[in-house]
């Protein structure tokens, strides 16, 4: 038997985009009433033909990017929204966390409000009755229940709507993002709830962005994107697919953004006349110019990337010319990289001049390479500085941010500004 039965269900909603002609109070007072230019109008389907079923007693995770159509699903489920086409069958009691607190009189006390939303979950006044100090107790609100709920702060609010919602002993449990409810302490006191009803066969349907709660709590995991079903299966591999397609995404964003920057470096002109962005993120006197970089894995071999995992390497490429060869003198000539985190933070910097590298085998035009491993890199976004200079700092060529990086920690991320080699002991 199924708790949850979708069959072929589509959701679609009308976008408008309207034009507000008034630019001052006189004109806005002249345009009340009237009807606003519709500029565009269309429709936008965000369920499409979705077919999934929950049985009785499993947990399922539900998983997407925002805009995929998570929060939209469970509101067609729970009765919020109406479908265009296809059927929704549930089984049982449903209890859906999904507003805290969505049908409380801001006027009404705790007490009142405790019996009316009793009764929208489909309790009897008795059966309310007889939960009643269980639901204030776990609510933790026993000083202020009768109180109108407009003098509680939002943690108590939303820990009595909580309190309710799992105390009205539910056949099925509608979870979204709505577990980090209050202080450190209720939120486990919650999570340890959601177990309770777990391990009672309750079934579970979990849409949240937490990977490792969706992992942990669930026997199955549906990867949503635009509506429909990706991929579903075995909760570490769907939401290992899912992670390596959000990397990817998020990559693409990254070069994307980088080719779509004025300073970008070129990778074949020299620029004479360099525009005002390029000068303050790029400068030196040219007679060598790097023209181009970029990050691979192991080898060049390998296609770009931009994220890298602390088990990676990253190597970067500096491609070179040399314009005046007269003026530059092997023994004086430094190559340098430093890396720099999103919020402008110097995190490394070093150059060949420091690790006493030959450049012997500087020619005409070539290539530099640098290799590291990222592993001491905590997770975040990170920017590359490449330099040509003289020992004496005298720059050639010097980019600055000039090509973006992010670093993912594989499993739960340390926090911080580096991983230090650590080793623990315990007698």
């Amino acid at each position: 038997m199924h708790s949850v039965d979708i069959k072929n269900l589509t959701k679609s909603f009308y976008r408008q985009t309207v034009r507000k002609s008034y630019t001052t109070i006189k004109s806005a007072l002249f345009s009340f009433g009237r009807k606003q230019e519709q500029t565009g109008e269309h429709l936008h389907t965000v369920i499409k033909d979705l077919t999934m079923r929950v049985p009785q007693g499993a947990s399922m995770g539900v998983i997407g990017r925002n805009g995929s159509g998570k929060s939209t699903l469970l509101k067609l489920i729970t009765g919020i929204y109406k479908p265009d086409s296809g059927s929704i069958e549930l089984h049982g009691r449903v209890a859906a966390l999904i507003e805290l607190g969505a049908g409380f009189h801001p006027d009404f006390t705790g007490r009142e409000n405790v019996y009316l939303g009793g009764v929208m979950h489909g309790l009897s006044k008795k059966e309310i009755t007889e939960r009643f100090d269980e639901i204030v107790a776990f609510a933790e609100l026993e000083a202020v229940i009768d109180d109108p709920v407009r003098t509680y702060s939002s943690g108590m609010f939303m820990r009595l709507g909580f309190s309710l919602a799992v105390h009205t002993n539910p056949d099925v449990l509608i979870v979204d993002e709505v577990l980090a409810v209050g202080d450190a302490r209720f939120v486990n006191k919650c999570k340890d709830k959601v177990s309770e009803l777990r391990r009672e066969g309750k079934t579970l349907l979990l849409v949240s962005h937490d990977l490792e709660a969706v992992e942990r709590w669930c026997d199955e995991v549906v990867w949503l994107h635009e509506g429909i079903v990706k991929d579903r299966g075995d909760p570490r591999r769907v939401i290992d697919a899912y992670r390596n397609w959000v990397e990817h995404a998020e990559e693409e964003d990254i070069i994307k953004a980088e080719t779509e920057e004025p300073h970008a470096i070129q990778s074949s002109a020299f620029i004479d006349t360099p525009t005002q962005e390029q000068e303050v993120r790029r400068w030196g006197s040219r007679e060598i110019e790097i023209t181009a970089v970029s990050l691979h894995g192991v080898s060049s071999e390998q296609s770009e990337k931009r994220i890298f995992h602390s088990d990676d390497e990253l190597t970067i490429e500096m491609h070179y010319r040399t314009h005046q060869a007269a003026l530059v003198q092997k023994e004086d000539l430094v190559f340098g990289v430093a890396i720099h985190r999103h919020d402008g933070l110097q995190i490394y910097g070093t150059n060949t001049d420091i690790e006493k590298i030959s450049l012997d085998k500087v020619q005409h035009s070539g290539v530099i390479t640098f290799r590291l491993m990222p592993n001491q890199l905590t997770d975040a976004r990170y920017t590359i500085d490449v330099a040509c200079h003289r020992k004496d700092g005298y720059a050639y060529d010097y980019h600055k941010h000039v090509i973006e990086f992010a670093v993912r920690q594989r499993g739960a991320a340390c926090v911080g500004v580096f991983m230090p080699h650590t080793e623990w002991q315990i007698a």
